[in-house]
């Protein structure tokens, strides 16, 4: 999937507080009453993660995160569902916002983007 097309951009301005970078990383989500659920992140933040799933958890839910940053480094996160949009292929696009993250693992995950933005501008 293209995700170029979802851009922040707003009049040559990028308005979002933390640099995104289009990462395919391995993700799973958990929420009360609902079996793991492994899911694929197209992009990543220090705020965020906009990834696919093949089914829909309701904008405004809570889940846990567990996210595969590489083979060496896992993390995890709560966070709120913010977008979701059924997708061409039937599965589902799914923003959802950090809400609760330690400081390490929002490191972690800005040092992530900002090597994944180098790479991309080289």
């Amino acid at each position: 999937m293209d995700t170029s097309s979802q851009s922040s951009d707003f009049g040559g301005r990028e308005r979002r507080a933390h640099p995104r970078a289009n990462l395919d990383l391995d993700v799973n989500i958990g929420r009360e009453n609902m079996p793991v659920l492994p899911v694929t992140a197209l992009n990543l933040s220090a705020s965020g993660i906009y990834c696919v799933s093949r089914k829909s958890l309701g904008e405004l839910s809570r889940v846990d995160l567990l996210l595969k940053i590489d083979a060496e480094h896992e993390t995890t996160a709560r966070a709120v569902v913010i977008r979701e949009e059924q997708l061409a292929d039937g599965n589902y696009g799914i923003g959802l916002f950090f809400t609760s993250i330690s400081d390490e693992s929002r490191a972690l995950i800005a040092e992530t983007v900002a090597r994944a933005l180098d790479r991309a501008g080289s």
